[in-house]
């Protein structure tokens, strides 16, 4: 019985296991983009204290599938709802 347990262990320890990394929706708004802004001041602006801006940045990019951190006045980009 114990060679069984340490067999299925040890069988365990080699086999691919799923991954589990989903957090679930992120919770979003949107944002109308006034002349002046650009991305890395808005990411500033919502980014909590300690954070690091350039990760906001990414989200941005990514939730909103810009090619570029380029912003145009009047755009209407969805961000991270607080």
């Amino acid at each position: 019985m114990v060679a069984l347990a340490l067999a299925w262990c040890g069988f365990g320890a080699f086999t691919a296991q799923r991954a589990q990394s989903d957090t679930g929706a992120t919770q979003v708004t949107g944002y109308i983009v006034r002349p002046g802004d650009t991305l890395w001041s808005y990411a500033s602006a919502i980014t909590p204290a300690g954070h690091d801006v350039s990760e906001t940045v990414d989200e941005l990019i990514a939730l909103n599938n810009l090619e570029s951190g380029s912003l145009q006045a009047g755009q209407r980009i969805i961000v991270p709802a607080e």
